[in-house]
Formats: structure tokens, sequence, C-alpha cells
């Protein structure tokens, strides 16, 4: 039997839901996945939290324009059961060469849990819930060290369509994802729009300065580190 990647769910789960309303029974153990070109396979442990009942759990692999075809990427096993309280493990492959070689590349795993069939013949509402998170894939050589990434962030303030903005430059071969990304103006701290934005490896990315924000500010920023874990938060004086 052929499964749609998009809609795998069967008719009797009644909604299809993103996991930011509730909390999924599948989940990844990381919240992020770091795979070496170097490594053989990276293992991807999954966890049933719930201790009841076994679940299907589909999985695959995007880019970040939400491209699934002809990536450089094998993710195995596509849809497999996790018993109930119990583990399993996803293997992602990387094709040798396919990868970028100067920088590292970042994709999306999705996860997607199916519940069993209730066997109630009272009307209910079953929800499956879908899970994302980002994979860093790195080539074998790599100069740098991703703890450098922090410090050698650039800013400057650049001005469009009657706006401020504050423009992130990273010279390094890897992505910088913002744990932290506030600016603190006449005593009160303002976190910027699109703090979720990356920049990318050896690119720059910008944001948009809130409301009312003028003169001299504080910069306040960390990022999140290889193990999902908050930098410590680096501080600088813009003029905006």
């Amino acid at each position: 039997m052929k499964f749609n990647k998009k809609v795998v769910v069967p008719m009797l789960i009644g909604l299809l839901i993103a996991a930011s309303g509730v909390q999924a029974a599948v989940r990844p153990a990381l919240t992020r996945i770091v795979a070496l070109e170097s490594d053989k396979e990276t293992p991807i442990k999954l966890i049933n939290d719930d201790k009841n009942h076994d679940y299907l759990v589909q999985s695959w692999i995007e880019d970040q324009q939400g491209n699934d075809k002809g990536l450089p990427l094998i993710l195995t096993p596509p849809l497999f059961k996790i018993s109930a309280g119990r583990e399993g493990r996803l293997r992602m492959v990387i094709l040798p060469g396919k990868i970028p070689q100067d920088r590292e590349s970042v994709y999306w795993l999705w996860i997607q849990e199916i519940p069993p069939v209730s066997k109630s013949k009272e009307n209910q509402l079953q929800l499956a819930v879908r899970t994302r998170l980002k994979v860093f894939v790195r080539p074998t050589d790599l100069k740098e060290k991703s703890a450098d990434t922090l410090k050698a962030l650039t800013w400057q303030v650049s001005h469009e369509g009657g706006k401020a903005w504050l423009v992130a430059k990273n010279p390094t071969e890897y992505y910088a994802s913002f744990s932290e990304l506030s600016v603190s103006s006449a005593g009160k701290k303002l976190p910027l729009a699109g703090k979720n934005t990356m920049v990318p490896a050896k690119g720059e990315a910008r944001y948009a300065l809130p409301a009312g924000v003028a003169g001299s500010s504080q910069l306040n920023y960390s990022l999140i580190n290889d193990f999902g874990g908050d930098t410590p938060i680096l501080h600088q004086t813009v003029t905006f």
C-alpha cells in the first residue's frame, strides 16, 4: 500500500492538526538533529509516552522550501509501529558527495503519529499530531566550530520601505538559530519579529525593529546550540 506523505491518516481520525496546540504521544528524544556526513548513519530516537496505546509513526524529510523529492538524505523506516511506553528509532543516511561541502545544510524532519482506532461506539474526536524539527547536515571537512558562530555574527542597521531593520551577517559555515533576539530601549525589552528565522551559513537575514525604537539601544541575542540549549546572551549597542 502506498501512503501519501501529506495525508496518511484514515478517515476514522477526525482531524489532523499541528503539534503546537496538543501534546504529542510520540515525540523525538532531541529537539534538533545534527547529522555528520562522516557517520555511516544518524540514529533518531522516538519515544511513545502513551503507556496504554501503540502508535503508527510516519516520517519524512523536506528541504526548507517544502520539497521532499530528490533530497541527499535517506530516512528509514518511513512507517513503523511504536508499542505503548516504548522507544523506536529512525535511521538517516547522507548520500556521499550530494551536499554542499563548504557549509552545513538544513532540512526539516516531520514526524506524524497515527493513533489507534477507538473501539468505542460513541462519537469521538481523535487527533493525529504532527511534529517538525530541524536537521543540520554537516559535511566532513568543515574547518570552524559551531560554538564560535555566536561571536562571529555582525550587525548593521538598514532603512527600507519606511522601516528600520537589523541585518545579521553570518560569515561562518554554520546556521545561526536565535533563542533570544530583542532590543532594550527606554527601560523596556522588545522582541524582534521573525526571531525564528535562521541566519544562513555564509549569509544574512534581517529583522524588523519594533515601532517606537529610536536612538541608541541595546541589542540582546543568543543562539540555540547543538544540544538544544541556549548560549550566553551577548549585548551590543546599536543606533537607529
